[in-house]
């Protein structure tokens, strides 16, 4: 009998151990829509991507947290990773969140072109983690662009881009 209480003493002991060190899941947040606003009507031979990369903030209109925007610019990215983008192509998705929306593109412009890659993620978090810096939510969104793209990440009210 002792040898049980124990038993239970030190099992009820570990799993509070083990509860307070594991952290708590993060909550996903979803998009309730989604819309393709993507354009595709020109074929031409693939170029190297060039030159440096400016942030443009909009520093006004509607502001969205990181965790909304971070979901749509991951399911953005997944969802066009390899697909081809020719001069003055773009590919582009409005994720609805409700009351407001998330518009993440990118445009191939200058005559270039180019296959959407890894560099998705860290170029649309550009103007999500340059921009609007005082927290982690509040962020109004932007644009990174260089010779060769220009990829926007926008925040916006029901449908609208502002």
């Amino acid at each position: 009998m002792k040898l049980s209480v124990a038993f239970a003493f030190l099992a009820v002991n570990a799993l509070t151990v083990l509860a307070v060190a594991l952290p708590a899941a993060e909550t996903e947040l979803k998009w309730t829509s989604i819309e393709d606003l993507s354009t595709t009507d020109n074929e031409t031979s693939l170029t190297k991507r060039v030159g440096a990369e400016a942030v443009s903030c909009y520093n006004f209109g509607i502001r969205a947290g990181r965790a909304s925007s971070i979901s749509a610019i991951d399911d953005f990215c997944r969802r066009y990773n390899g697909r081809r983008v020719d001069n003055e192509q773009s590919v582009s998705h409005r994720y609805g969140f409700g009351s407001f929306t998330i518009l993440p593109s990118g445009a191939a412009i200058n005559g270039c072109n180019f296959v959407i890659d890894g560099n998705c993620n860290r170029l649309l978090r550009k103007p999500l983690d340059e921009c609007n810096t005082s927290g982690e939510n509040g962020k109004q969104g932007g644009i990174v662009a260089n010779l060769c793209g220009q990829w926007r990440y926008d925040p916006g009210s029901n449908g609208s881009d502002v």
